[in-house]
């Protein structure tokens, strides 16, 4: 894959530069980084034949972002008031999380918990940090790892009585549980994250309440709740200018599209998604949203196309170490190869992807690939076993009340 730096962190990081300094010095640095790693084409994305347009793009892996944060953060550790410094500090950790930077976003993170350590005024930022941490590491599947961090923050939030932060706290439990398919045990910690809420005015952590909630109604199959509350979402997102949340919610709702078999619906809210995520540099979603156009063009028997499209999935997958797509793309890599009645590989493919998953911890994940690898033992005259495995799923759908995948 060639290198190309990436217009998106590039816009966002100027963005960013103007809340902190005066434009006159906003505006000198940023000439000073941009004229130090050089000025580069965006990769546009062509409307018209827009899949081909997404195959043939290069994924922006970027500036050299090490140094390009380095550098921003040495001019602001001079120019900003400590409280300052540490909240652009965690900014940039979000805005590397978006871009699959996860290492730079950890020790942008981990600076802030340093700098916090011996002083009781600097408790939000510090708490802030940890669940910063906690989001990596729920990026990365790293559960134990993830909740533990929101513990940290949860015992800060506690000692400055911070409702707000429990809210956050909670949002960030219910996409842990809601990840791993406890979806039962994510709309709990929802519930007590909006009794927090009661007296907020913010709109943003009142949208990602909505999104999550959009996603667990989408797991169980309602889906007419599902999407009053991602649209809810999208609409104070787009109010807000958030282009990574917007993103993401598109992609959101694709999924519940394609639960309810409306293809080119789906097909339409993951180009939209794909399109501001490649123009921003949000590898994540792009991830997300090849293989969510693959699972389709599986259902549509385009397997060609489902093909490649995983393939582009497991280039940035692997780039940004999320497993969670990685087994994803194995398992649709196998429903492709069941089609083309090559059943050996097929198996390997979804032993593959129910492996990482029991690995990762994933319930509902390894109750769909069960579900796949059923049907795939049911082609091949191996009823017993095809049985056996579909009662697996089905226990688990009943048990989060979901829909399986037919």
């Amino acid at each position: 894959m060639q290198e190309k730096n990436n217009p998106g962190i590039a816009k966002e990081i100027e963005s960013l530069l103007k809340q902190y300094f005066n434009e006159a010095e906003a505006s000198n640095f940023y000439q000073c980084l941009t004229n130090s790693f050089g000025n580069h084409e965006k990769v546009e994305i062509v409307t018209s034949r827009i899949d081909q347009s997404q195959l043939n793009s290069t994924i922006p892996i970027g500036m050299n972002e090490r140094e390009l944060i380095t550098q921003i953060t040495t001019f602001a550790d001079q120019k900003l008031q400590k409280e300052k410094l540490l909240q652009l500090l965690l900014e940039l950790s979000q805005l590397m999380i978006f871009n699959g930077e996860i290492s730079i976003a950890t020790e942008l993170s981990d600076d802030v918990i340093s700098k916090t350590e011996n002083d009781n005024n600097l408790r939000k930022y510090r708490a802030d940090a940890f669940l910063s941490l906690a989001r990596i590491s729920w990026s990365q599947a790293y559960w134990d790892q993830s909740l533990n961090y929101v513990k940290e923050s949860y015992k800060i939030f506690a000692l400055i009585e911070d409702k707000e932060g429990f809210a956050r706290c909670e949002n960030m439990l219910a996409t842990i549980d809601g990840e791993k398919g406890d979806i039962n045990k994510a709309l709990d910690h929802l519930e007590n994250g909006l009794l927090f809420l009661s007296d907020s005015n913010d709109l943003s952590l009142r949208a990602m309440f909505e999104v999550n909630l959009g996603i667990l109604y989408n797991m169980r199959g309602e889906y007419n709740k599902a999407l009053w509350n991602l649209k809810n979402g999208l609409g104070k997102f787009e109010l807000l200018k958030d282009m990574r949340r917007v993103s993401r919610v598109r992609h959101n709702l694709g999924m519940i599209y394609t639960k309810m078999e409306d293809y080119h619906a789906a097909i339409e809210e993951f180009n939209k998604s794909i399109s501001v995520s490649m123009e921003n540099g949000y590898l994540s979603n792009c991830a997300i949203g090849y293989i969510g156009k693959a699972y389709i063009y599986t259902k549509l028997k385009n397997n060609a196309l489902a093909d490649v499209f995983t393939d582009k999935a497991m280039e940035i997958s692997y780039k940004i170490n999320d497993a969670l797509s990685i087994a994803e793309v194995y398992k649709i890599k196998g429903m492709i190869q069941s089609d083309l009645a090559n059943f050996e590989l097929s198996e390997e493919l979804f032993e593959n992807s129910l492996r990482l998953n029991e690995d990762l911890g994933n319930d509902l994940n390894k109750a769909e690939g069960y579900n796949e690898l059923s049907s795939l033992y049911e082609k091949t005259d191996r009823k017993d076993k095809s049985e056996h495995i579909k009662q697996n799923a089905n226990q688990y759908f009943e048990k989060i009340n979901s829909k399986k995948e037919e």
